[in-house]
């Protein structure tokens, strides 16, 4: 259910106030998720209030249109440390291992942005890309990697490759309601993806 617009006027937020409203926009996504968010709550989450929150976004949609936004920024801007063991199977359970330990596993905010994304216009294009970027990210630069090495070849699709551990991941996360650990990780490298990467 979407929040009903509400009007402020006044000076904008500053662009610190603002920044801290986005930052605590998607902390409060990661604990509620999207249904339950409020405008209110990600305010009171910042230390600002809601006329604050009002003069720069109209509504909630608003709001997290521009918070994940920030997200897909720094996640394109970000200089990623991918755990590199020195083979494409090391390589690919360290990071889905790394993965599953981060706040990015958060089922809350899985579900937030899945419910996100199925909004029309900024708010659920911003929440589509924010779910496909960082597999995306890291198997480019593994799969790379291992061509590289020559443990696979040079055409592999490395965006079907992470598409693939993103419905892993999504899977453990939404249908198990568990983070996967070591061990099912390695078997889902062993049966899925190592084939997978090895057949193309």
């Amino acid at each position: 259910m979407r929040e009903p617009a509400a009007t402020a006027v006044g000076r904008p937020p500053s662009r610190e106030r603002e920044e801290a409203l986005l930052d605590a926009a998607l902390e409060v996504l990661s604990q509620v998720g999207y249904d339950k968010l409020t405008v209110g709550s990600v305010c009171e989450a910042a230390g600002a209030s809601t006329k604050t929150a009002y003069r720069r976004w109209a509504n909630k949609d608003e709001l997290m249109a521009a918070a994940l936004r920030r997200a897909v920024e720094r996640e394109l801007a970000a200089s990623h440390t991918l755990a590199s063991t020195g083979t494409l199977r090391g390589d690919l359970i360290a990071n889905l291992q790394n993965q599953a330990a981060s706040e990015k596993a958060s089922p809350n905010l899985v579900v937030g942005l899945i419910v996100a994304s199925r909004i029309a216009g900024d708010l659920g294009a911003f929440a589509r890309e924010l779910i496909r970027r960082h597999e995306t990210t890291y198997c480019s630069t593994l799969l790379t990697a291992a061509a590289e090495r020559g443990e696979i070849g040079p055409d592999i699709d490395a965006e079907y490759v992470a598409d693939v551990a993103r419905s892993f991941y999504l899977h453990e996360v939404l249908v198990r309601g568990v983070r996967p650990d070591r061990a099912r990780i390695a078997r889902f490298v062993d049966r899925v993806l190592l084939p997978l990467c090895h057949d193309q």
